[in-house]
């Protein structure tokens, strides 16, 4: 399964809840209860420890007559997730994300804090 990254009208770009889930090769019977702790969980955003807020990591994506509930991501909330799962391939999609999220460049180097 392939990773797909929508760009918004303002230019953020994000990834919905349910294919990160699949490309994670994650249980589909768990989907309902991890995104449910992916949503309350803490995580070490870049402006500090904090659980994800509506509207500013995380929207819900309208899916009329669906049975599931999905959610479009941050880059940076996905990443922070799927470095939390137990999936054998997150280094690879971490390091995918952190390429889409700098437009196709490696960041070699990061500024010190």
């Amino acid at each position: 399964m392939k990773l797909e990254v929508f760009e918004s009208k303002q230019g953020t770009k994000v990834v919905t809840a349910s294919n990160l889930h699949a490309v994670l090769k994650l249980p589909v019977r768990q989907y309902g209860s991890m995104t449910r702790r992916w949503m309350r969980d803490l995580y070490e955003f870049g402006d500090g420890i904090r659980r994800p807020q509506a509207y500013r990591d995380y929207a819900k994506r309208a899916r009329p007559g669906e049975p599931i509930e999905d959610f479009y991501l941050t880059l940076e909330l996905a990443k922070l997730i799927a470095l939390r799962t137990n999936s054998k391939d997150k280094l690879k999609l971490v390091r995918l994300l952190e390429t889409v999220a700098h437009n196709g460049q490696m960041s070699l180097f990061q500024q010190a804090a």
